[in-house]
């Protein structure tokens, strides 16, 4: 499919802008991203309520995802650099186009997070159940530059995941 371009407004919710995804195009990026991607558990293919997509206005282009607005539309939110790449705001019309993004998102875990998880299975398995935004903050919070504070983080790191292994072992057996 082409990148769709829409014309659309920039409204405001609280502190975030966004544009609604016209219907049509919204149908199509959805079952776009549902034939790439695998089939739901539940059988048959159910159309996506998040879509990865990267998103242009006047040649700057950011990775950023569709969220639902109700009723099987979808809404964009416009952050900083398509609301600059645009030189508009809030109440103004801007030209957006739309691709479907199938580049993983996940990050590379550090070695020597990964090297301490090899180790200690149990909190392996702790850390992949963590959900992928989890999973992204913790990532974002254990990666430094310097290798002190890394060091420091790795420590945590293991309590941390101890501590929810530990808890998630005495709600099972306080059931």
């Amino acid at each position: 499919m082409n990148s769709p371009r829409f014309l659309t407004t920039i409204y405001k919710i609280w502190m975030l802008r966004y544009v609604d995804v016209p219907e049509d195009v919204g149908l199509a990026l959805a079952k776009e991203y549902a034939a790439a991607t695998k089939p739901s558990k539940r059988g048959g293919k159910k159309l996506p309520k998040h879509i990865p997509v990267v998103a242009t206005s006047n040649n700057r282009s950011t990775r950023t995802t569709l969220v639902p607005a109700g009723a099987g539309r979808y809404r964009l939110q416009v952050n900083a650099t398509l609301r600059k790449a645009a030189r508009a705001d809030v109440g103004e019309i801007i030209g957006v186009s739309l691709k479907i993004d199938l580049a993983s998102r996940d990050l590379p875990v550090p070695p020597e997070l990964e090297a301490a998880l090899k180790s200690r299975p149990r909190l392996k398995k702790e850390f992949d159940r963590l959900t992928v935004a989890g999973r992204m903050q913790f990532l974002r919070w254990f990666s430094a530059k310097s290798p002190e504070v890394r060091k420091k983080r790795l420590a945590r790191a293991i309590e941390v995941l101890s501590d929810r292994a530990l808890n998630r072992k005495t709600k099972a057996t306080a059931r």
